[in-house]
């Protein structure tokens, strides 16, 4: 299994190569870093998902030899109880073939969802709030990491979406696969 990964973000990379481990027994996996063609810091779940087929698009421009193409995106979004920040994974197969799952989402402390409006100065922000140089030497924490006390990492969220994605799409195309004969 050739899986293409549309970023060489390490926390998104420990993320594939663990949920990859547990769907198939050998696969090799590939980062290139593309462009997501929305703004740094999505903030919803339409400008998440557009992120992260506009990778994929992208990525099929460079290399077309992947059987899945995989693009994750991390957003910030708010609603009436606050702002939160969470993950998108969007795998696609070679034949055009999509699934789709998101992550949990963490909540913002208010001060410190008030000061932001990227993901640089949200790291700031929460090192600072926090007193901690931890997103800087830990990256893969992420900010969700440093608000959860290291219970829930950067790593961890797209993990989540990734398994609700591949969840999906293994079982879909099994299904397919077992009508179709």
């Amino acid at each position: 299994m050739k899986i293409l990964l549309t970023s060489q973000n390490k926390a998104k990379n420990k993320a594939i190569h663990k949920v990859a481990s547990q769907f198939f027994e050998t696969y090799h996996i590939e980062s290139i870093s593309v462009e997501t063609g929305v703004s740094a810091t999505p903030i919803n779940d339409e400008e998440g998902i557009q992120g992260a087929l506009n990778r994929i698009k992208n990525a099929r421009q460079i290399n077309n030899s992947a059987d899945i193409y995989v693009g994750l995106e991390g957003i910030l979004t708010e609603n009436s109880y606050g702002s939160f920040i969470c993950g998108w994974a969007v795998l696609e197969s070679n034949n055009g073939k999509r699934a789709f799952g998101a992550s949990a989402k963490v909540k913002l402390p208010n001060s410190i969802a008030k000061n932001i409006h990227t993901f640089k100065e949200l790291s700031n922000e929460v090192s600072n709030y926090y007193n901690s140089d931890l997103i800087k030497d830990i990256p893969e924490l992420g900010s969700n990491g440093i608000i959860t006390n290291r219970a829930y990492t950067r790593i961890d969220e797209f993990e989540d979406a990734l398994m609700c994605a591949f969840g999906y799409f293994m079982n879909n195309a099994n299904y397919e696969a077992y009508c179709l004969n």
